[in-house]
C-alpha cells in the first residue's frame, strides 16, 4: 500500500537523507508531502534525485515558514490536496534551527522562532496528522476483521486466529521526532534549543500514551553530532573537539538517521514512546 509521508525541513540534511530512504517504504513506492521554507533550491534538487531513482513516487512540496502557526497549517491543508485528499500515514517532525550563544543574547522573536520552528510545529502538525491517522487505523482493522470473517465463514473478533491485531503488526501509521541529545542533557549556550528538544521528547513521551490505544507508535531519535550544514557552523577544531569525546570516534551520516528512521518505522507498534540515543556512545 502506498504511504502518504509528511518530512519536515526535507531540503537537505537528514530530512533530506529520509525522503530519499523512504521515498520506497514497505516495498511501495510513497507519496512524499516534503517541506522546506527558503531552501526551494535545495527541495527542488531532493525532488529531482528522488524522481529519477523512483519515478513512481509522489512528491508534493509543502513551502511554508513553519514557525508561523497560520503559515503551516494553511500549506498542510493545500499539501493535502494536492496529494488528493490523502492525510499522512506518516509524520516525521525534522525541521530545526538552532543559535549558538548566550540566552540573555538572544532576540525574542529568535527565541520564539526557535522554539515554534523545534517544537511548536510538531506539536500542530501532530495535531493536524492525527484525526486522519485514527481514522485510517479503525478502517484497516475493519477490513482486516471483515476479511477474517469471510474467511472463516463466519463472525469473528480479534481472538479468531485468522485475525491479527494492529498493534501486533507492523504500524499502519506513525508519529517519529527527530530530537537532539540536548534534549535529554542539556548544552551550555544553547539553552532555547536544548529546552525545545527537551519539550518535544516529553511530547514523544506523552503522545504516544495518548495514542497507543489506536495503535499509532510515536518515537523520536536523539541525535548528537551528525555532519549536516546545522554542524557546520563549528570550526574544524571544534569539531574534532567533539569527536574527541565519542567514543565511536566519528559524526554520523544523515544517511545512518535516515536508517535508522525506517528501521524504527518498521518496528512493531508496541515499541512506542521511545526516546532513542543515536550518538556513538557520547551521552
Amino acid at each position: 500500500m502506498k504511504k502518504t509521508i509528511l518530512i519536515t525541513g526535507a531540503s537537505r540534511g537528514i530530512g533530506a537523507a529520509i525522503a530519499r530512504r523512504l521515498a520506497v517504504f514497505d516495498g511501495s513506492p510513497s507519496r512524499l508531502i516534503l517541506n522546506c521554507n527558503t531552501d526551494t533550491e535545495g527541495l527542488a534538487t531532493v525532488i529531482d534525485e528522488i524522481g529519477r531513482a523512483v519515478p513512481d513516487c509522489q512528491i508534493i512540496p509543502m513551502i511554508c515558514d513553519l514557525s508561523d502557526a497560520e503559515a503551516r497549517s494553511a500549506a498542510f491543508i493545500r499539501a493535502v490536496d494536492a496529494s488528493g485528499g490523502h492525510t499522512p500515514h506518516i509524520l516525521i517532525n525534522n525541521a530545526g534551527i538552532a543559535d549558538i550563544g548566550l540566552l540573555q543574547d538572544l532576540s525574542s522573536d529568535r527565541l520564539m522562532a526557535i522554539l515554534s520552528t523545534n517544537l511548536a510545529a510538531a506539536l500542530d502538525l501532530s495535531r493536524l496528522c492525527i484525526p486522519g491517522m485514527v481514522r485510517r487505523i479503525h478502517d484497516t482493522e475493519a477490513h482486516c476483521k471483515t476479511q477474517a470473517s469471510a474467511q472463516s465463514g463466519s463472525r469473528t473478533g480479534s481472538s479468531d486466529p485468522g485475525f491479527t491485531p494492529l498493534s501486533e503488526t507492523k504500524p499502519t501509521c506513525a508519529i517519529l521526532n527527530i530530537s537532539s541529545v540536548w534534549g535529554s542533557v542539556g548544552a551550555s549556550c544553547e539553552v532555547a534549543y536544548s529546552a525545545a528538544k527537551g519539550g518535544l521528547n516529553a511530547m514523544t513521551r506523552a503522545l504516544a500514551k495518548e495514542l497507543a490505544p489506536s495503535s499509532i507508535p510515536v518515537n523520536a531519535i536523539a541525535c548528537g553530532l551528525i555532519d549536516t550544514q546545522m554542524n557546520h557552523c563549528l570550526t574544524p577544531e571544534e569539531i574534532t573537539e567533539v569527536i574527541d569525546q565519542i567514543p565511536a570516534g566519528r559524526m554520523a551520516s544523515p544517511d545512518e538517521v535516515a536508517r535508522l528512521c525506517e528501521l524504527i518505522l518498521s518496528a512493531p507498534a508496541y515499541m512506542t514512546g521511545q526516546v532513542i540515543g543515536f550518538d556513538g556512545g557520547w551521552i
